[in-house]
């Protein structure tokens, strides 16, 4: 169980914790807090300080044991556990190094900030926000990540923009967005956890009802998803309904359902009080999202991230599509009779309807001269 699990009601302050560390488990928490000073100096345990509301204690204690972690936090965990308190300047900053980090490693904090649109300033302070002590901190784990072969970092955003001397616009054009998608693709996927996938086909597998949920340009990935689920199983229900409200729709959610919420940046704040009011009323959310979802992730039982950037104004979901049509795919797979005999059923129920001119072109053809 992570900290954002866990809540006031638990009688633990654990979201102090999660703002400082999302994602960690308590084991890791135990024993980070277990080996800071701030644990020394008041001789609590975790939960006795969580209960005690030392937030700030517990945010200075794991902030500071971070130096002596074997695996510190990477650049865009602290990015996103920071991201909803940024200021403006420092916001343009975060997103433009979410997209890619790597660019650390080759250029000055005057040259990011001036690529923001920001001051240096802004930018050393968000570098010390994050917990760092100067950006040449910063620059050591870049540049060790890149060492590694991290895909994150060992892109660029001068290499996904630029443009090539002797080549046409829309040569180039097309190879920036092909290495964008490539990118997008690439990230989305190396960062589902084999369990996290396992876990939410099998809740999407044995659900009572799987409602999906979306908004704006989310809305089409939610129909899609919604579409593809009803090949497989029954009771998958699209929330909104057109041109309706949703009080009368969510009065049904819950224990045993499966709220799937397709929340992609420039989000409404109605997903907030659905996801809260789903998880309240027994259900079970898996959230699709962005890398800017850094705090409605907290209210998610699972999270899958899906990354959106494209060298043009507009964001690319080509990445959350691929990872719908996996989750598609491996639901099908895993009750493959069952996924079978309702495929059947429905290409009956077409041919019943006369609904699909799959086989038109062949009879309107003319007839071919001997």
């Amino acid at each position: 169980m992570s900290a954002a699990c866990l809540t006031v009601g638990d009688g633990a302050l654990y979201l102090s914790l999660a703002w400082c560390l999302p994602g960690m488990s308590l084991a890791d928490l135990d024993a980070t807090w277990s080996a800071s000073r701030f644990q020394t100096e008041t001789n609590f345990s975790l939960r006795q300080a969580c209960e005690n509301e030392f937030s700030s204690f517990l945010c200075d204690g794991i902030m500071v044991s971070m130096d002596t972690m074997k695996e510190p936090l990477t650049l865009e965990a602290r990015i996103q556990a920071h991201y909803e308190e940024l200021p403006p300047a420092e916001k343009r900053l975060g997103d433009l190094l979410l997209g890619f980090p790597g660019d650390i490693a080759t250029y000055s904090a005057g040259e990011l900030a001036e690529a923001a649109g920001t001051s240096r300033a802004a930018a050393s302070r968000f570098f010390q926000r994050l917990g760092y002590k100067d950006f040449n901190e910063v620059r050591l784990q870049v540049r060790e990540a890149k060492r590694w072969g991290s895909p994150v970092y060992l892109s660029s955003a001068s290499r996904a923009s630029g443009r090539g001397e002797g080549k046409s616009v829309a040569s180039q054009s097309v190879a920036d967005h092909l290495e964008q998608e490539i990118h997008n693709l690439t990230l989305s996927l190396e960062a589902i956890r084999p369990d996290t996938l396992r876990d939410v086909v099998d809740a999407m597998a044995g659900a009572r009802r799987v409602h999906v949920v979306g908004f704006r340009n989310s809305r089409m990935l939610a129909l899609y998803l919604q579409r593809q689920l009803l090949l497989l199983r029954s009771d998958v229900l699209l929330l909104p309904q057109s041109a309706q409200t949703l009080g009368e729709d969510m009065v049904d959610i819950g224990e045993g359902d499966v709220v799937v919420m397709i929340g992609m940046r420039r989000r409404v704040g109605v997903v907030t009080r659905i996801m809260e009011i789903s998880q309240a009323q027994g259900a079970k959310v898996l959230l699709i999202t962005d890398p800017s979802a850094t705090q409605t992730a907290r209210l998610a039982t699972w999270t899958l991230t899906c990354q959106v950037r494209s060298p043009s104004l507009l964001d690319s979901y080509a990445a959350a599509m691929s990872v719908l049509n996996l989750l598609c795919s491996i639901l099908f797979q895993r009750a493959m009779s069952e996924g079978f005999e309702r495929l059947r059923r429905v290409e009956t129920l077409h041919d019943e309807l006369d609904e699909l001119d799959a086989f038109a072109w062949l009879t309107n053809q003319p007839d071919s001269e001997e």
